[in-house]
């Protein structure tokens, strides 16, 4: 069953995502929305479900300096995990 809030949309962005243990990777995004992002990392580099991880976009790819942000992952599968972003209030 279909859960998102929000339609996906294709991007490919680069992204370096730190875990709370200091351990970081680079790795990009398959697509994004209002609510979430999926990146692509190999299963066994992938943190479990319900940890909290640190997302800065990297590179070129953001065009511009934008902040990072905290999310969560939700989904995990071969090719990657979709991450939750966590809501400032």
């Amino acid at each position: 069953m279909e859960q998102r809030q929000s339609p996906r949309r294709p991007v490919r962005l680069d992204i370096q995502i730190t875990y709370p243990t200091g351990e970081s990777h680079q790795v990009v995004s398959r697509d994004i929305s209002d609510g979430g992002i999926f990146l692509m990392l190999e299963k066994s580099k992938q943190p479990l479900i319900g940890e909290l991880i640190y997302l800065e976009i990297s590179g070129e790819s953001a065009g511009e300096t934008l902040p990072g942000t905290e999310a969560i992952v939700v989904h995990q599968a071969p090719e990657g995990m979709g991450l939750a972003f966590i809501e400032i209030k």
